[in-house]
C-alpha cells in the first residue's frame, strides 16, 4: 500500500490523535449461533475506524447523484453512487491496514485462513519451485456508496469475488458505516439496517417438489439463528466474500449510509523459505 494518500497536497485522512480509540474485534463464529456453518470463517468489526468528520468527508466525496437499485422482485432496494477514486481508496486502505490480522494479508496454500478466504483453487498454482501467494494490495478504486431509506433492504446473498484482470482478485469486503441510526422509537422498535450473517444457503435455490416443502420449512426454521452487526458511524465490518451469507436488514427508521470496498489481492509467486 502507498505510504501517503493525499489530494492537492493535503492528506485526505490525517493521523488520529484524539477521540475514542480504534478497537478491532474478530468475530468468533464458533461461539455464535452459526458455529455449525462458519466456525473457521473470517469476519471482524473495527469500531471508530473513522471519526464523524471523516465519515462526513468520505460521504461528501460521492456527490449527490444517487441511482435507485431495485432488482429481482425487491431482492435489493436501495440507492447507490459508484465513485472511482484512487485517492480515497488509498486513504481508506491505509487507515484500515493496521487493524487487519497479518494472516489475512498473505494467503498461501495450507495457511490457516487461506482455504476459507481464497478457496482451495486460488492458492494452488505453482511456477517451478515458486508457490502462489495472494498479497493484500488495498481497496479497489471503485467505491460503492449506498443509501438505505425506510423499507430498503438487501436480501441474503454472498458477495462476488471481483477480478478486473492483471492478476488481481478481491477476497474481502469492507463495509464502513457513515451514519448512525436513530434510537428505538416510543414503541421500543429498533431502526433496523443491521448487517446480518445467516446460516449457509448452499444447495438452496433449486426448485423443490411439492413433497419437499417440509424440508424448506425446516430450513426456514434454521434461519432463525443469525448474528448481527449494527450500523454505527465510523464502524467497519470486514468479512470474506466466499460462501458467507449475509443481508442488509430492512431500515425501519432514519437513513443508513455506507461505503463498500473490495479489498484486492495480487497474485504473486514466491520461493519457499529454507
Amino acid at each position: 500500500m502507498a505510504s501517503q494518500a493525499s489530494q492537492g497536497g493535503e492528506p485526505l485522512l490525517r493521523l488520529q490523535t484524539d477521540g475514542p480509540p480504534v478497537t478491532a474485534t474478530r468475530i468468533d463464529f464458533s461461539q455464535s449461533p452459526l458455529a455449525d456453518h462458519y466456525s473457521p470463517y473470517f469476519a471482524m468489526v473495527i469500531d471508530n475506524l473513522l471519526t464523524p468528520d471523516e465519515c462526513a468527508a468520505v460521504l461528501a466525496s460521492a456527490g449527490s447523484d444517487w441511482k435507485t437499485l431495485n432488482k429481482g422482485e425487491s431482492w435489493r432496494e436501495c440507492e447507490q453512487i459508484l465513485s472511482v477514486s484512487p485517492e480515497w481508496a488509498n486513504a481508506l486502505s491505509q487507515r484500515l491496514a493496521p487493524y487487519l490480522p497479518e494472516e489475512s494479508k498473505s494467503l498461501r496454500k495450507g495457511d490457516v485462513l487461506s482455504g476459507h478466504i481464497a478457496g482451495l483453487q486460488n492458492p494452488k498454482a505453482s511456477q517451478g519451485a515458486s508457490k502462489t501467494v495472494w498479497k493484500l494490495r488495498g481497496a479497489d478504486e471503485r467505491l460503492s456508496f449506498l443509501r438505505y431509506r425506510p423499507g430498503n433492504h438487501f436480501k441474503p446473498h454472498c458477495d462476488a469475488l471481483y477480478s478486473p484482470g492483471g492478476g488481481e482478485k478481491s477476497f474481502l469486503t469492507c463495509q464502513i458505516y457513515l451514519s448512525d441510526m436513530p434510537e428505538e422509537d416510543i414503541d421500543g422498535d429498533g431502526s433496523g439496517g443491521e448487517t446480518r450473517f445467516w446460516p449457509s444457503r448452499v444447495g438452496m435455490g433449486k426448485k423443490k417438489k411439492p413433497e419437499d416443502q417440509k424440508d424448506e420449512t425446516e430450513q426456514q426454521a434454521k434461519e432463525e439463528s443469525f448474528l448481527d452487526v449494527k450500523p454505527k458511524m465510523g464502524r467497519a465490518s470486514v468479512f470474506q466474500q466466499r460462501m458467507l451469507w449475509h443481508s442488509g436488514q430492512e431500515v425501519k427508521h432514519g437513513e443508513k449510509f455506507t461505503v463498500r470496498l473490495d479489498l484486492m489481492y495480487e497474485h504473486l509467486f514466491e520461493k519457499p523459505s529454507r
